[in-house]
């Protein structure tokens, strides 16, 4: 072989040409990032749309409806969901993976300003935003402390913000809890009756009093001045002396019919931290940037603030999502390290040599540090995906290496010079070890490029794989028999070493142990080698009943998935999870605080959780708070993520009318529930959707293993609804919109009328104006609010309104243009197929055929993502079989060298059964990485059984001399992978539990494809060759009468 013979002549070329790829490696570590996952872009557009003071109904008509039936004319559209809530509506538009996200953002756009003169005038401009992953925050940290929660709001917003979004590569600060400074007028009822004022003179006088206006400039010969208008009250007593209005000819100022507060926004939400009141802030990164890097930066900064802080103040971190991703990642490196040397170990064993081992595990360093050129150069991180792949391929990675070096070896011991042997072994073995990375590239390859969110995950994992073997085959023809060369000795001259007369006697006695060892391990394989020898010429002579056991055991193995459970992915232990909470919807902010209070005090009981950080009201929801449980290292508990979720939901559950939903966080941002189970029912019928959700959660949530069974659909919220006496409001001069403006300004206290200034702090601050609570906690009170008619008398609203409680939906959602509510849970010890399957089975007897059921979150990935791994396994078959007919010149030997995967699924599945693992994305990945594998060990037995023929030997005769002569060759290789794979396969560490089910499906598989292809291939060659040499005799048959014929 060309490489091999180069390589031996001219070492130093040879070494210098392996030495650029490991510079190379070397020098773009220090600029590879960290991360959990690859980097994806989702292509999911929100739009966000605010009309204040609109109910849901009026929202999901004349907002939602009108932007999905815009937008639903786009190219790529996937699915549509939308919310409409009060005041505010959300909807978003997922696209076809293979869209751009940036075009569709801009095609979004284009359609929503296309129906901008359609939507209501007063709504706020529709916020239009694509999803990003980065968009989940990366920290929560938060401001605590024996301070008012005034005073800790206005240090986070005025100071903290500032510095904290300063760091290199934060993207925003989202506040939870935060009250800023207002300025509140409070007015009373009463007194505004008395004195003849109505609300319309309030935001008049507050309007035309407190104002400032530039006045130009005026210019002199010599110097010009800017003339300004200050029109705003200095302090806020001041705004106490503001003349509303004139009665009997008095001014009515503010004091005479309420009074001017420096005070804060109302109390919609808070948050505290270990019991005590906090302001939140989650930490956004900018898109892009490295996860880690971000953290680190941020903590740093926060121990710089932590000592410049007010007295009473602190900054605690309540979450941190960069802890699980370094631990991650080093546990996968540690992995890397220790099954690196477990590989070494099981090829010192079998070759019971250290200058062989030595030789051979050159080739682990090398193809791992030059494929770190690769992860730069393409742009991908060091993530769970990339640190997988490299330490699943440290058996590959060896293995060529391995059966280059033990070619050489066996020539030398047979008495050929190193040198001559180096070439001579290499060239031999050479089509062999092609063959079989050819056909692992051949299977990654269709792994690299699969459609879907799976092929973006699992690009990185395939990319990297497939440079790293092909580094390490480059190493066996180059390093290897280069080494081999130099540093192998010749047989004649190693064997009488141990023995020399006048060697010293610890020296001698050393190595006459180290020989009796070498020896006897030699002299057990040796009587392997005969009794494999007797097992191939017994199992020859019944070569169709070999087949058809193996093709039973691998039929039994296939009824054995049946029991095995099937999941996207398994639950992880990141150390923090979230709990949900739910209270009823008409419970006030206070009662809703004092209700929620002792949640956060049983957490606290529970030995394992470190912290808890409760925020309350999220999204605009006061009846729903968030907790996020701290949990201390994986080393330092007993109990694991998913036991403490149990107990946290068994806690919960003793509190009555309370819903609870223990989950992980969510890698993604954008409002995604991370639940296994999101199911959608669609409709036009609201009443009959809720009739069948009920009926469907009541049934789903009996059943073992199903929790936290919760739906979309929201109880009506109790509301006043305002009648309006149209021909009562002419006749009195009074019209709909001074009635409507009235109430929004004294009940909600929300309008923007003015603000005030602070020259000190060079701030403004809002001021709003409102009735004291008295005025506004009933019909009654609320309809002694008085109005100015058009002959400017004062209509008390008693006089034209009627007001009716009554209940309205607080929430109304759509899945894909059609009203919908979606069924959420969380599963406890069940694999989510299962969950699946009966979840389908409950909907079919319930759901008519024009209510549509839709699979939303995980399960849809699911099924989607084994469609495509299934694809790709098929594809890899393919692949593999092209280039083996390529590399053997035979369209018959490839398929006895397949015959090896199937063999192979017997031990994966068998194992994963055993261990009560789950067939998910990663066990997957294993059966894939599996069938690359088990080819090794039949193309060494093929391979080398055709170079012995070509020699001259008969067909039975070559079969029985390559298999006990491979034999070494396939235990090595075989052991290397599994002692490599351990480390993986005992889950031990941060995040092992995603990479375990692999390395468990990948070690039962090896260990059963080892004993079945040793006996079974050869069976298989022997039979397939009969058939071809059949074929070709009766072909020459009819062939043959033709001369004569001619």
């Amino acid at each position: 072989m060309w490489l091999a013979d180069t390589s031996v002549k001219r070492p130093v070329f040879a070494t210098m040409v392996i030495m650029a790829l490991v510079v190379l490696g070397v020098v773009s570590y220090p600029y590879i990032g960290v991360d959990l996952f690859p980097k994806i872009d989702f292509p999911i557009v929100t739009i966000r749309t605010e009309l204040k003071g609109a109910s849901p109904d009026v929202m999901d008509v004349d907002v939602t409806d009108r932007i999905e039936g815009a937008v639903n004319t786009i190219n790529g559209v996937k699915s549509i969901t939308s919310t409409s809530y009060e005041s505010m509506s959300r909807t978003t538009i997922e696209f076809v993976l293979e869209r751009d996200i940036d075009q569709a953002v801009q095609d979004v756009r284009e359609k929503v300003s296309g129906i901008r003169n359609k939507l209501p005038d007063d709504i706020d401009e529709p916020k239009i935003a694509k999803v990003d992953p980065d968009a989940s925050p990366i920290l929560m940290l938060n401001l605590s402390g024996q301070r008012s929660v005034r005073d800790l709001s206005t240090y986070a917003d005025e100071v903290l913000k500032e510095q904290l979004q300063r760091i290199n590569g934060v993207g925003d600060v989202i506040f939870y809890g935060l009250r800023l400074r207002q300025v509140r007028i409070w007015l009373d009822a009463a007194k505004m009756q008395a004195y003849q004022v109505s609300p319309g003179d309030v935001v008049v006088a507050l309007k035309r009093e407190n104002i400032e206006l530039p006045g130009g400039r005026i210019e002199t010969r010599t110097k010009e001045y800017t003339v300004r208008i200050k029109g705003e009250f200095a302090k806020i007593p001041d705004f106490n002396d503001l003349i509303i209005s004139y009665y009997k000819g008095a001014p009515v100022r503010v004091r005479d019919i309420g009074r001017a507060e420096d005070g804060m926004e109302e109390k919609r939400s808070l948050s505290r931290f270990n019991r005590i009141p906090a302001i939140g802030m989650a930490i956004q990164k900018q898109s892009g940037t490295n996860t880690v890097e971000v953290a680190n930066r941020v903590k740093a900064e926060v121990e710089r603030i932590n000592k410049t802080l007010p007295p009473g103040m602190k900054v605690n971190i309540s979450m941190d999502q960069s802890l699980f991703i370094v631990r991650s990642i080093d546990e996968v490196q540690f992995h890397l390290i220790i099954g690196s040397l477990f590989a070494i170990l099981a090829v010192f064993l079998f070759l019971k040599n250290i200058r062989t081992t030595l030789i051979s595990a050159v080739a682990l360093p090398v193809s791992v540090i030059s494929t770190f050129a690769l992860i730069n150069a393409f742009g991908f991180t060091f993530n769970n995906m990339t640190m997988l792949a490299l330490s699943l391929s440290v058996g590959l990675l060896i293995d060529d290496a391995i059966i280059v070096i033990e070619n050489i070896y066996r020539h030398v011991e047979e008495g050929m010079a190193p040198r001559e042997a180096a070439t001579f072994g290499t060239s031999e073995i050479g089509l062999a070890v092609m063959a079989t990375t050819f056909a692992i590239v051949g299977i990654f390859l269709p792994v690299a490029f699969m459609k879907g969110i799976i092929g973006r995950f699992f690009l990185q994992f395939a990319l990297t794989i497939i440079f790293a073997i092909m580094v390490s085959l480059l190493v066996s023809f180059t390093l290897t028999p280069m080494m081999a060369s130099i540093f192998l000795k010749s047989h004649k001259k190693s064997i009488p070493n141990p023995l020399t007369p006048g060697a010293s006697g610890d020296g001698r006695s050393k190595k006459h142990i180290w020989t009796k060892i070498g020896d006897a391990l030699e002299k057990y394989y040796k009587k392997l080698e005969s009794f494999y020898r007797r097992v191939l010429e017994y199992t020859l002579g019944y070569r169709k009943t070999v087949l058809a056991g193996a093709a039973v055991i691998f039929i039994l193995s296939l009824v054995l998935t049946l029991f095995i459970g099937k999941e996207f992915n398994p639950p992880e232990d990141q150390g923090i999870f979230m709990i949900r909470m739910e209270t009823p919807i008409d419970y006030s902010v206070d009662r809703i605080e004092q209700y929620l209070g002792k949640t956060e005090v049983m957490m606290q009981e529970i030995p394992e959780i470190q912290s808890v950080y409760y925020v309350q009201g999220y999204g605009g929801y006061p009846n729903r708070a968030l907790m996020y449980l701290n949990l201390k290292p994986k080393a330092e508990r007993k109990r694991s993520q998913e036991d403490l979720k149990k107990l946290t939901r068994a806690k919960l559950r003793t509190i009555p009318g309370l819903k609870v939903s223990a989950e992980d966080i969510s890698v993604v941002g954008g409002g995604i529930r991370n639940v296994p189970i999101q199911f959608s029912i669609r409709g036009q019928d609201l009443n009959a959707l809720q009739g069948y959700a009920k009926q469907i959660t009541a049934e789903f949530s009996k059943l073992p293993g199903i929790v936290d069974v919760d739906t979309s659909l929201e109880v009506g919220k109790p509301e006043f609804k305002v009648y309006i006496d149209r021909d009562r409001a002419a006749n009195l001069g009074v019209d709909v919109a001074t009635v409507a403006e009235a109430i929004n300004l004294l009940v909600s206290g929300e309008l923007d009328i003015a603000r005030y200034k602070d020259e000190a702090k060079g701030k403004r601050y809002d001021i709003r104006v409102r009735l004291n609570p008295e005025d506004r906690e009933s019909a009654s009170a609320m309809q002694r609010i008085s109005v100015r008619a058009r002959d400017g008398k004062l209509v008390e609203l008693s006089n034209v309104v009627k007001m009716e409680e009554g209940t309205g939906p607080s929430v109304i959602n759509r899945v894909d243009r059609q009203r919908a509510i979606t069924v959420f849970a969380s599963l406890e010890g069940k694999p989510l197929g299962q969950a699946k399957e009966e979840l389908d089975g409950i909907a079919a007897r319930i759901l008519p055929s024009d209510y549509l059921p839709k699979y939303q979150g995980m399960a849809d990935t699911m099924k989607e993502s084994f469609g495509y791994l299934l694809f790709a396994l098929l594809l890899g078959i393919i692949m593999a079989y092209m280039i083996l007919a390529s590399q053997f010149e035979s369209f018959v030997h490839p398929v006895t060298v397949l015959l090896s995967m199937p063999l192979s699924f017997i031990g994966a599945f068998g194992a994963l059964f055993i261990t009560g693992n789950t067939l998910n994305i990663f066990s997957f990945i294993g059966l894939i990485l599996l069938m690359g594998l088990v080819k090794k060990n039949a193309i060494l037995l093929v391979d080398y059984t055709n170079v012995l023929r070509e020699r001259g030997l008969s067909r039975r005769e070559a079969i029985l001399q390559a298999g006990p002569v491979r034999m070494r060759p396939i235990l090595m290789t075989t052991f290397a992978m599994v002692f490599g794979m351990l480390p993986i396969a005992l889950g031990v560490g941060e995040g092992a539990e995603t990479r375990s089910p692999m390395g468990i499906a990948v070690i039962g598989g090896l260990l059963t494809s080892l004993f079945l292809t040793l006996v079974v291939v050869p069976s298989a060659y022997d039979i397939l060759d009969d058939l071809q040499e059949k074929f070709k005799r009766r072909k020459g048959g009819k062939e043959a009468p033709m001369p004569p014929g001619k």
